[in-house]
């Protein structure tokens, strides 16, 4: 009856072992790199923004405040200029993809003014 004991722990301790995950090339997902993706939220009433994402540049044309969606994969600093249609205060707001505030600066701007602002975003 010993044996039997010992026969039937080696049996379940090779399935817990066998049971274990292991990586291997057949998972669609094991080579997949996901973006992050962070938000610029612009708060004015007639304002446009340039922004510059690594090396791609974007325009937005803002009216009535917006959140804008930019993505990246690894640490890089976003460029932004902000120049304003009419006299107004801006507030420029910048997060990144774990939701932490990287600025949020309130500006008061004329007609025709602009402003240039670099933040360095974290991809950690």
């Amino acid at each position: 009856m010993n044996a039997k004991k010992i026969t039937f722990l080696i049996f379940c301790l090779s399935l817990l072992f066998t049971g274990c995950k292991k990586d291997s090339g057949l998972d669609p997902l094991s080579n997949v790199i996901f973006t992050k993706n962070g938000v610029i939220r612009v708060e004015c009433t007639d304002c446009l923004l340039n922004y510059t994402v690594l090396k791609d540049n974007y325009t937005v044309d803002v009216k009535n405040s917006e959140d804008i969606s930019f993505f990246y994969l690894s640490d890089f600093e976003l460029k932004t200029i902000i120049n304003s249609n009419k006299k107004q205060n801006i507030r420029l707001a910048v997060f990144d993809a774990y939701g932490r505030m990287v600025s949020n600066h309130l500006s008061a701007f004329d007609a025709g003014d602009n402003k240039a602002e670099t933040f360095r975003i974290s991809a950690n």
